[in-house]
């Protein structure tokens, strides 16, 4: 397919009818039909049939159009850069962030980094770790900021911030238990609000229950911190959850208790290795730092 009939495909999947996508597109209709028609000539297949006045897809098209959409995707990616680098702002700094950091740290960063940087276009995309680092990794992004550590040959590393794990309940005025504290063997005994073990966390507090010979019992599974504490806070039950996201919550929803032994909880940003970053990718790197290190 030649870059006009997939413009004209994607215009058609989107509108439903010729009219309409020639509308978007900016052309005659008889341009959308006959584009349409050499690409089916091509393809060697239908992509569409008339019911009702309206183009319905087939099978075909049905499969081909999640690629499509990835191609067109890219092309808008490649047309936003060009026009930055036309206004010479040096294009737009990609941001890829773990969830509960996007909602807890994120938007402090971001403030500060407006300060430095008001007029450069950010674009956000929150994953987990592991797909972070694989996005960086394939230049998907200027860089990541993960829980934890990455190793990858074609990875860098800095180090951002430190927490700690700690387990998290519901405020009550009425509860005699005031411990800033609480031991993790005894978290794990009870049914609690856990991180999935596709989070580094998650794996790790997984790692205890084995070592312990225990098993997770009834509870509740998330995959971000941020639902897990936004469970608690609704009296799900206690939550483990890192120090991070704690802090976002209001001080009179949750009681925070420290877990011990005291688990690090490492904050890291990942950039593309052998590649000399951009002065906006350390102004954001040093912008998140400052707002987490009060963690530690």
């Amino acid at each position: 397919m030649r870059l006009k009939h997939i413009e004209a495909f994607n215009a058609v999947m989107l509108t439903g009818s010729v009219s309409a996508a020639a509308r978007l597109l900016h052309v005659t209709q008889p341009a959308v039909t006959q584009t349409l028609q050499h690409a089916e000539l091509q393809l060697g297949f239908k992509l569409f049939t008339r019911q009702r006045n309206r183009l319905v897809p087939t099978n075909e098209a049905q499969a081909l159009y999640p690629e499509v959409q990835r191609l067109i995707s890219q092309l808008e990616s490649v047309r936003r850069l060009a026009e930055a680098l036309g206004r010479g702002d040096g294009g737009q700094l990609r941001i890829l962030v773990v969830p509960s950091l996007a909602v807890s740290a994120l938007p402090a960063a971001l403030q500060r980094f407006r300060d430095r940087h008001p007029a450069m276009p950010v674009s956000i995309r929150t994953l987990h770790s592991n797909e972070i680092a694989r996005a960086i990794a394939l230049q998907e992004g200027d860089v990541g900021i993960v829980y934890g550590s990455a190793p990858h040959p074609t990875l860098h590393e800095e180090a951002v911030a430190t927490g700690r794990l700690v387990c998290v309940t519901r405020a009550s005025r009425t509860s005699a238990d005031r411990r800033s504290t609480v031991a993790l063997d005894d978290v794990l005994r009870a049914p609690f609000i856990r991180i999935d073990e596709r989070d580094p966390l998650g794996a790790m507090l997984a790692d205890q229950w084995s070592r312990l010979g225990l098993s997770p019992q009834g509870g509740i599974t998330v995959q971000t911190h941020h639902i897990a504490m936004v469970l608690a806070e609704q009296g799900f039950g206690p939550a483990v959850i890192d120090s991070f996201t704690a802090q976002a919550s209001r001080p009179d929803a949750l009681h925070v208790r420290t877990v011990l032994p005291e688990v690090p909880v490492r904050v890291t940003a990942l950039l593309p290795q052998g590649l000399r970053s951009p002065q906006p990718v350390a102004d954001f790197i040093a912008a998140f730092r400052a707002v987490t290190e009060p963690a530690g």
